[in-house]
Formats: C-alpha cells, sequence, structure tokens
C-alpha cells in the first residue's frame, strides 16, 4: 500500500490570511475572538431569550458518548446569585489564604452556566458502565465515567464558546472553586461542579482584561492584579496526511 504524504504547515499555524481571505473567513473569525477570555461585561444589558435559548442548546444538544448525559447544566441570569456564586471563585477577605490575589471575575457575566456531576447508575445508556457496575469494579467504573463526563462537558464548552461567539457575546471559563459547598448550595446541588462559563456583552468602555472590580477595598485587600496577563496561543502542530 502506498503510504500518504505527511504534510505540515509551516509554524503549525494556520495564517493570517484565514480571517480575511478564506471562503469561510466569518466563522474563522468568530472561532479566534471566542479564544479570548472576558473578564468583564457589560451587566446594564439584558441577553435576549431567543439567544439564551439557543446556547442552552448547544449546551445540552452537543455530542455525548452514546448519547449519555453526564452532566447537570445550571443556567443562572440572576445577578445577585452570580455575584454570590463569584465569591466562591475567589478569596475575599482571606489576606493569608494560600490562594491570596486569586479572583475570577469572568463568571461575572450577563448569564453564568455552570456543568455539575450527574449520578450515574444502572440506568444509564453507557454500556460499559453497565458492564462494570455489574462487576461491582467500582474504581473502573468511576474512572470511565469521570474521564467521558469531562470529555462531554468539554465539548459542551466549544459549543457554547463557539455559538456565543457567533451570536456576538464573549465567554469566560472558570474551574477554580474555593468554596465549593458554598458553591453546591447556593445552586440547589449535591453533586460536584465541575465547570462555570459566563458569557455576555463586552464592555466596549474597559479592555477585556481589566478586572471589572478595580480599585474596590475587596481589590486592594486581596491584592487583586487590574490587568490579568495574557499569553500567547502556542501553536498546535497540524500532522496533515494528504
Amino acid at each position: 500500500m502506498q503510504h500518504a504524504e505527511l504534510l505540515s504547515y509551516k509554524d503549525y499555524i494556520f495564517p493570517i490570511e484565514a480571517r480575511e481571505k478564506w471562503k469561510n473567513s466569518e466563522i474563522i473569525k468568530a472561532i479566534h475572538r471566542s479564544q479570548h477570555t472576558q473578564r468583564n461585561y457589560d451587566l446594564s444589558k439584558n441577553i435576549p431569550i431567543e439567544d439564551i435559548k439557543t446556547i442552552i442548546t448547544s449546551a445540552t444538544q452537543c455530542p455525548s458518548k452514546q448519547n449519555v448525559a453526564f452532566y447537570d447544566l445550571h443556567v443562572i441570569t440572576n445577578q445577585e446569585l452570580i455575584f454570590e456564586i463569584y465569591k466562591t471563585t475567589t478569596n475575599i477577605h482571606a489576606k493569608d489564604n494560600e490562594y491570596n490575589g486569586l479572583s475570577n471575575p469572568q463568571v461575572l457575566a450577563n448569564m453564568l452556566l455552570i456543568f455539575s456531576e450527574k449520578n450515574m447508575n444502572k440506568t444509564t445508556n453507557h454500556r460499559e458502565v453497565n458492564m462494570f457496575l455489574d462487576k461491582k469494579d467500582l474504581e473502573t467504573n468511576k474512572q470511565i465515567v469521570n474521564n467521558d463526563r469531562h470529555v462531554a462537558i468539554g465539548i459542551a464548552a466549544g459549543y457554547v464558546n463557539l455559538t456565543a461567539s457567533l451570536l456576538g457575546y464573549e465567554t469566560g471559563c472558570c474551574s477554580c472553586v474555593m468554596n465549593y459547598d458554598l458553591l453546591k448550595k447556593l445552586i440547589h446541588t449535591d453533586n460536584h461542579p465541575i465547570l462555570l462559563m459566563g458569557v455576555g456583552f463586552k464592555n466596549d468602555k474597559k479592555h477585556r482584561r481589566l478586572h471589572p472590580l478595580s480599585g474596590t477595598i475587596d481589590a486592594k485587600e486581596n491584592n487583586w492584579v487590574d490587568i490579568f496577563k495574557s499569553t500567547k496561543k502556542e501553536g498546535i502542530k497540524i500532522h496533515y496526511f494528504k
């Protein structure tokens, strides 16, 4: 059998022309926009219900192994509740905490999505899980479910990320939670929250990496940075067989 030719793009990155000259340039632009984490939002606006429905659809109708529902989705637009949830991801008034200086305002969005674990049991469609439950191999079962769950949530977050970008919104993901017990209490669940994802309107009056609480007492007491650092997207090596 003749071997396929292995090609690699120069520097392993798609060229800047992709956003300007390629046929699908608008989609490519949306992909690049969705790569950036939004740290502050324009909270004077409300996301229309039709856009909320579309984003929820992207989070719940994306692919998963054997169409299993590995997670529950919590959709929050109540700004008071979102701020209380934000407190669980930061160290307000905890100067001696090992996470001193940590703050995650990407969750202070117009809408907050939280992906949490869903209990798996014998009624699931997940064939491998059922097989190991029969064998009472709980550790293997847990490992399989955990891996598949994180893949499913990763796919869902990617769908939300791109869908939101195509609709004109910004996003920011957060998995840094300092107080899981309080977070679970706030969203009325006993299951472990895995990913928090802010979705909302870009604040045109501020740089996207400027902390929205910059200059406040909490920011000063906790030594929060005013501008979050940004790192250049690393090139991903492409193995292209033609």
